[in-house]
C-alpha cells in the first residue's frame, strides 16, 4: 500500500494497524472475502494533529468487533449493510466509494461497487443535521460544566456535520475534515469556514468557545428549519421560510474577537 507522501503520521504505523486488521480477519476466516478501505484525512494526505486513523472493513458475514487503540477507528460492516446505507444516501459510505483508499480486496467486490458508483444516491444532507444535533447536546453540557477541551472537540464534530450538510445541500461532496473550510469558502460561507478552522486549531479560551458555540448552534437551528420545510426528495420548500430567515442561513457569521 502506497500512502500520500505528505503524511505526517508514519506510513509504518498505518501499515502496522492494517496488518493487525488482516490478522483478525484471517482468524475470523473471512480474509479472502473481506474489503479494507482507508478513510479520512490520511487517505487524502490532508491530516492534522487531530487526525485519527480510520479503516472501513466490509465482510460478507458479521464479524465481532475487537479492541483497537484510541486513535484508530475500525468501522465493521457487512456487505448487505454497507450497500443498504450507500443506497439510502449515507455520506459515510458515499465518501468511502469516492475517496477511500482500498488496502485489501482479494475478491474484487470493491471494484464492482466502484463500477456502479454513478448510479448511487446523492447523500441526504438532512441526516448530517440530525447527527449534528446529537453531538450538540453533549457539547453544550460540557461547555456548561466548564470543560473547554471536551466541549471544543464536540463542537468541532457539530461544526463538521453542519459543514457537510451545507455542502451536500449545495451539491458539493464534502472532502476530509481539514478540507471543509476551503470548500465552504468556495460556496460563499466564509464565517462557517472560520468556525471550523478555529475549532480545528484548538486554541480557543472559554469565552471564544462560547462565541463559536452560539454561532454553530444558531446555524444548526436554521438548518433544522430548512430540513423541516423540505419535501420528500430533500429539496427545500421555500414557502415556510421567507423573508430574512433563509438569507440569514448564509449571511450571518461570527464576530471577530
Amino acid at each position: 500500500m502506497s500512502l500520500p507522501a505528505t503524511m505526517k503520521i508514519c506510513e509504518d504505523t498505518v501499515k502496522r494497524y492494517l496488518t493487525e486488521i488482516l490478522v483478525k480477519l484471517q482468524q475470523a476466516q473471512v480474509l479472502e472475502e473481506a474489503t479494507v478501505v482507508l478513510l479520512g484525512s490520511i487517505a487524502r494526505g490532508k491530516q492534522t494533529w487531530r487526525s485519527d486513523i480510520d479503516f472501513l472493513v466490509i465482510t460478507p458475514v458479521y464479524v465481532r468487533h475487537w479492541r483497537v487503540p484510541i486513535n484508530v477507528h475500525v468501522h465493521l460492516e457487512t456487505r448487505e449493510v454497507f450497500l443498504k446505507k450507500l443506497n439510502q444516501g449515507n455520506d459515510f459510505q458515499g465518501w468511502a466509494v469516492r475517496f477511500g483508499k482500498v488496502c485489501a480486496d482479494a475478491s474484487g467486490w470493491w471494484t464492482q461497487v466502484l463500477a456502479d458508483k454513478g448510479r448511487q444516491a446523492w447523500p441526504d444532507w438532512r441526516l448530517k443535521v440530525q447527527h449534528a444535533r446529537k453531538r450538540q447536546s453533549v457539547a453544550s453540557r460540557l461547555l456548561a460544566d466548564g470543560d473547554g477541551d471536551g466541549a471544543e472537540e464536540e463542537y468541532l464534530m457539530v461544526a463538521a456535520h453542519i459543514a457537510r450538510a451545507l455542502l451536500l445541500r449545495s451539491h458539493v461532496f464534502p472532502l476530509s475534515r481539514p478540507e471543509l473550510p476551503a470548500q465552504l469558502v468556495e460556496i460563499g460561507l466564509r464565517e462557517d469556514a472560520r468556525s471550523v478552522e478555529r475549532l480545528m486549531n484548538g486554541t480557543n479560551d472559554l469565552d471564544e468557545l462560547r462565541q463559536i458555540a452560539a454561532f454553530v448552534e444558531q446555524r444548526l437551528n436554521e438548518l433544522e428549519q430548512v430540513a423541516t420545510a423540505s419535501d420528500a426528495q430533500g429539496k427545500p420548500t421555500m414557502k415556510k421560510l421567507t423573508g430574512q430567515q433563509l438569507p440569514r442561513l448564509f449571511n450571518q457569521g461570527i464576530k471577530a474577537v
